[in-house]
């Protein structure tokens, strides 16, 4: 069976960073109804890791898509 290469590409591994609502709010260092409020407006996109959990999560790439439009 051949190996996989390892992913090289930083871009890739922005889908494997993930960070929680009050992780994105302290990063921002905006408050999580602020957070909340930016992903209703879809400015920040969520996934959610578990079929049927109620937990959310920002992906990297999603970060780095709002810095890459505000600037």
């Amino acid at each position: 069976m051949p190996k996989t290469p390892p992913m090289t590409d930083p871009l890739a591994n922005d889908m494997l960073r993930a960070y929680s609502l009050p992780d994105v709010a302290e990063r921002l260092d905006v408050s999580l109804k602020t957070v909340r409020r930016m992903i209703d407006a879809g400015e920040l996109k969520i996934f959610r890791p578990h079929r049927n959990g109620r937990t959310v999560r920002v992906s990297e790439r999603s970060l780095r898509d709002l810095f890459a439009h505000a600037a």
